[in-house]
């Protein structure tokens, strides 16, 4: 029963993967990544569905799978990623107990960011679809997707449109902050 649980949790479906990977041939950077998942009863929050903010540890998971995946995190050209921008978009809520699939895409990149795309589907019902800026770093600065992938850059209108997006609404360097 013990062995249950930790293999639920989300350490347990991070090593699920990490093994999967592992022992599965190598992926190609344009392929589709499929995850499967359940929704447990430690996976609800107040409501009675998966909540908001476990959507994007799933799909940490499914990025996951496709850096070990395509055994690029393995490759040594970077150390760690960081998440530059996360958007997000809920369609319908996943009962409790319901199983799901999350597919995963490198979307694009460009000097500095990859861009992944994950969509959420039950049985074959698009839930809700996720998009992911993120950036690989080593010696605590950024190693460009060229560096990574030996490919110059590659963009969708998608990206296009989120960029322009992100440009719009970037602070200002300096807030000024009016006291009365």
């Amino acid at each position: 029963m013990y062995l249950w649980v930790i293999l639920m949790n989300l350490f347990g479906r991070l090593f699920y993967i990490l093994f999967s990977a592992w022992f599965s041939q190598k992926i190609e950077r344009d392929a589709l990544v499929q995850n499967y998942f359940r929704v447990w009863l430690h996976d609800l929050g107040w409501r009675d569905h998966l909540p908001n903010y476990r959507f994007f540890s799933f799909m940490e998971l499914g990025r996951f799978s496709f850096w070990h995946g395509t055994r690029l995190a393995t490759a040594g050209a970077y150390k760690t990623r960081m998440i530059a921008a996360q958007e997000f978009i809920y369609l319908r809520p996943i009962a409790p107990l319901t199983k799901f699939r999350c597919d995963t895409t490198l979307e694009g990149w460009d000097h500095k960011y990859f861009y992944f795309r994950h969509n959420f589907y039950v049985k074959d019902k698009l839930v809700a679809v996720g998009l992911v800026k993120e950036a690989c770093l080593k010696s605590n600065k950024v190693v460009s997707p060229l560096e990574i992938l030996g490919v110059q850059e590659q963009s969708t209108e998608v990206i296009a449109a989120w960029q322009l997006l992100q440009q719009k609404n970037e602070l200002p360097a300096t807030l000024e902050v009016g006291v009365s």
